[in-house]
């Protein structure tokens, strides 16, 4: 019977995701329609999304910075 893998580091931070270009401007685009298309107040907009319209706005503005240097 084989071991396992198992990580020697479980302490070490997992890496974040890597995009492509095309799937940075499919997520920007998405939060850009969610933050600026969708007409609800802020209450609604937490309930539907799980997170603040505030929070969803800086992952925005970071998509748009990681596209500006892909560029």
């Amino acid at each position: 019977m084989r071991t396992p893998v198992t990580n020697p580091k479980k302490n070490t931070p997992q890496m974040p995701p890597v995009f492509t270009r095309d799937e940075l401007v499919v997520i920007n685009n998405a939060l850009n329609e969610v933050c600026n298309g969708l007409s609800f107040d802020d209450d609604e907009f937490q309930t539907r999304i799980g997170y603040s319209r505030a929070m969803a706005q800086k992952v925005l503005e970071k998509t748009a910075k990681a596209l500006a240097r892909k560029t």
